[in-house]
């Protein structure tokens, strides 16, 4: 398990792994999505105050930049540095430089006080993190009493995840090794960056998991229906795609559903 920890932290420091979510992820057409989620990260938040609140594992600065334009303080870590460097760039060529710091952090040994942060943010961060519990451990030590911790994660009941399991079991085009544990499927793959995992998450375990170390389920609600858009090249289609997972968003909101889960937490008083 320490080996495959090793393994998993090298490859997620690598560039070719950041570039290829933000080319799948941040882009225009995924805009709108964003800007409906941060609104609700927003006011699972509350108001800004003068502390920083954590976008842990905040890769490119896409999501630190969601939070400080909503006005708030923001401290982004990651584990790469390499990764961090491009974030800063990023912020810098906006008005809301001054509102962020980066710092170079593990999520299974985040260098802060307890109950530093009112608001935590981990968003589709735990999903490649082997030492789940103790990542989970982490976030709920450095939130303060009282604030909220926002986390996105793939839920392996979804409709998206169910149907791929069967084409792929079906095609025999399943490449991946998948471990199927109670926090969920993990499924490992030897990229070209190096060994990865990710997670589809049993939602239930994961409300369990954050409820051990005092943090109460306050919202779930669907994050994106599907992220089959990563796969399609006719952009009318990846268009119809995202005004769907934005509907889904706003109305009905159903989580059981859909591959994207949006947990809000409160931390114990």
């Amino acid at each position: 398990m320490a080996s495959e920890l090793e393994d998993v932290k090298a490859t997620l420091q690598d560039m070719e792994v950041h570039d290829g979510w933000t080319a799948g992820y941040r882009t225009a057409e995924n805009d709108p999505f964003y800007t409906l989620a941060f609104d609700a990260v927003a006011r699972a938040f509350g108001p800004p105050g003068p502390a920083p609140v954590l976008d842990a594992g905040c890769g490119s600065g896409t999501k630190t930049l969601q939070l400080a334009r909503r006005g708030y303080r923001v401290m982004g870590v990651d584990l790469s540095q390499r990764i961090l460097e491009s974030a800063r760039r990023n912020i810098d060529r906006t008005p809301f430089s001054a509102s962020v710091t980066f710092r170079q952090a593990d999520l299974l040994a985040l260098a802060f006080p307890y109950g530093t942060f009112p608001g935590v943010l981990c968003w589709g961060v735990l999903m490649h993190v082997p030492q789940l519990e103790h990542a989970i451990a982490e976030l709920a030590r450095v939130t303060r009493p009282g604030g909220a911790i926002v986390v996105s994660e793939g839920n392996r009941h979804s409709l998206q995840a169910v149907s791929l399991r069967w084409l792929k079991r079906g095609l025999n085009r399943e490449r991946a090794e998948i471990r199927d544990k109670r926090s969920g499927l993990e499924l490992w793959e030897e990229t070209s960056a190096g060994r990865l995992v990710t997670r589809q998450a049993d939602v239930r375990w994961l409300v369990d998991e954050f409820g051990r170390h005092g943090a109460r389920l306050m919202e779930r609600r669907a994050g994106q229906f599907t992220e089959i858009f990563t796969l399609v090249p006719w952009k009318p289609v990846r268009g119809a795609i995202h005004a769907f997972n934005n509907l889904w968003f706003s109305w009905p909101r159903w989580p059981g559903l859909a591959f994207g889960n949006l947990l809000v937490f409160q931390k114990a008083h």
